[in-house]
């Protein structure tokens, strides 16, 4: 095996792993964030600073409500919004 097969095998190995350590909601959240246009890693930014601004536990909520009747906080679109800016911006 060559060694840029080698670094292939491992490298999918690794993704296949670290996509396991995210949790269902992040995804989620990820697969509809992409399907919206925008590519993983802001999806994943995005994310995550929604978390940090509200809290794993919201976002696992969020995950689980149902699109037709969220209810989410006031100040939702605001922080999404930031969050997209900032993710983009980077």
């Amino acid at each position: 095996m060559s060694k840029y097969a080698g670094l292939s095998v491992l490298v999918l190995l690794m993704s296949g792993l670290l996509s396991g350590c995210e949790s269902k909601a992040k995804r989620d959240f990820n697969a509809g964030c992409q399907s919206g246009g925008q590519d993983r890693s802001t999806c994943s930014c995005v994310y995550d600073r929604l978390e940090k601004h509200y809290s794993p536990e919201f976002m696992e909520k969020l995950g689980q409500m149902n699109p037709s009747n969220m209810q989410l906080p006031a100040n939702f679109g605001d922080a999404m919004v930031n969050a997209v800016q900032h993710c983009q911006a980077r």
